[in-house]
C-alpha cells in the first residue's frame, strides 16, 4: 500500500541532525563563555568595603595669653575684690604652672599693683603665670560696723584661689600647679589658707590642692601673741582682729595646723628674737603635723627687702633659694 505524501529520502536526517546537534553544543559553549565574563565582570567590581577617611581630632583652641588687669574675681564685685593676671610668653596650648602673690600692708594697706616688676619677669620668665590679689583692708577711721575686719582678708583670697581654679581652663593654667606666695600680712593671709581648712572649703577645694605656700616674713601665724601687748602692732592687730582673744585664737593659723594636709611651706626668718620665734615655733607645728617645711634666713634684709628684692637679679640671697623651690614645686 502506497504511503500518503512523501517520505524523505533514505540518509536524508542524519546530517541535518549532525548539524542541529553541533549548533546547540556552540550556543552552549558561548552560554558558557558569556556566564563565566558576568561572573568575571562581577568578581572584578567586587571592592572592598570603603575606608572611611581618617577623623581628626577637634583642637581646643589656645587660651588667650593675653596679660588681664582688674579682674573681679567674685559676684560680690566689693571693693579690692581684684586680681591682675601676668601670662608668659610660651608657645603651644600646654597648662602652665601658676604663681599667686598675696601684698603685704598690715591687713591695713597695700595693693595688687606694687612691686611686682621683677616678680612677674622672674616668674614669666620661668614659664609661670602670675596673679596678684587685691583683697579688702581694713580701715580702722570707718565707723566699727562697717569696718571691713579679720576674716574677711582671707575669705577674699580664699575667693580668688576658687576663681582661678574654676577657670584655669580658659587661663591656661594648670590647677594642680598653684603657689601661693605672701609677704607680711599676705603671708599671714596665705597661712591661714594652708592651715584652716575652713576658708577654701567655701570654694571647694582643701589646703592641699594648693601645691605650696611661701609665707615672707610675717608674724601673722599667732594673733594672740601680738595682740595682747601695748605697742603699736598690738593696737593695729586689734583694729584688724577684734580684742575677744578667743577670736584671736580662732583666727590664728596656728591653731589650726594639723586639722588637714598642708601644703609644702617655705618660710622666711630675719629680724627680732621674739620674730624669728614666731616662724619657729609654725615651722615646728607644719613639721609636727607631716609637712614639709624650708626655713630661710635672711639676716640682711629689711622687713621691706623681702618683698622688694624678689626678682632682683643682683639678689643672690632670697631670689635664688625661693626659685629653687619653686622650682621643685611647681615643674
Amino acid at each position: 500500500m502506497e504511503a500518503r505524501g512523501r517520505s524523505s529520502p533514505p540518509g536524508l536526517h542524519a546530517p541535518r541532525c549532525a548539524r542541529a546537534a553541533g549548533i546547540v553544543h556552540h550556543l552552549w559553549v558561548r552560554l558558557r563563555l558569556i556566564v563565566l565574563l558576568i561572573a568575571t565582570v562581577a568578581a572584578c567590581s567586587r571592592t572592598e568595603p570603603a575606608v572611611a577617611p581618617p577623623t581628626t581630632t577637634s583642637v581646643t583652641e589656645c587660651p588667650d595669653r593675653a596679660d588681664r588687669t582688674d579682674v573681679a574675681y567674685t559676684e560680690r564685685r566689693a571693693p579690692g575684690q581684684r586680681l591682675d593676671l601676668y601670662q608668659p610668653d610660651v608657645v603651644g596650648c600646654d597648662a602652665v604652672p601658676l604663681v599667686v602673690w598675696v601684698h603685704g600692708g598690715g591687713w591695713v594697706l597695700g595693693d595688687k599693683a606694687n612691686d611686682m616688676d621683677d616678680k612677674v619677669s622672674l616668674w614669666n620668665d620661668a614659664g609661670w603665670a602670675v596673679a596678684s590679689v587685691n583683697y579688702g583692708l581694713t580701715y580702722g577711721g570707718a565707723p566699727v560696723d562697717e569696718r571691713i575686719v579679720a576674716p574677711r582678708h582671707n575669705e577674699d583670697v580664699a575667693a580668688a584661689l576658687g576663681w582661678l581654679v574654676t577657670t584655669a581652663p580658659q587661663l591656661g593654667v594648670d590647677p594642680e600647679r598653684i603657689a601661693v606666695v605672701g609677704h607680711s600680712a599676705g603671708a599671714g593671709i596665705a597661712a591661714a589658707l594652708a592651715a584652716d581648712p575652713a576658708y577654701l572649703a567655701d570654694e571647694d577645694l582643701r589646703p592641699a590642692d594648693l601645691t605650696c605656700v611661701a609665707l615672707l616674713d610675717t608674724e601673722g601665724f599667732d594673733i594672740g601673741r601680738l595682740t595682747a601687748g601695748d605697742g603699736w602692732g598690738a593696737q593695729l592687730y586689734r583694729i584688724v582682729f577684734g580684742n575677744d582673744p578667743q577670736r584671736w585664737q580662732e583666727l590664728s593659723p596656728i591653731t589650726h595646723v594639723g586639722e588637714a594636709e598642708l601644703p609644702d611651706v617655705f618660710l622666711v626668718t630675719r629680724g627680732s628674737v621674739e620674730r624669728r620665734a614666731v616662724v619657729a615655733d609654725f615651722a615646728d607645728a607644719a613639721r609636727s603635723a607631716g609637712g614639709r617645711v624650708t626655713v630661710v634666713d635672711v639676716p640682711s634684709f629689711s622687713h621691706a627687702d623681702v618683698n622688694q628684692r624678689i626678682g632682683d637679679p643682683t639678689d643672690e640671697v632670697l631670689t635664688p633659694a625661693l626659685q629653687r623651690w619653686l622650682e621643685g614645686c611647681l615643674d
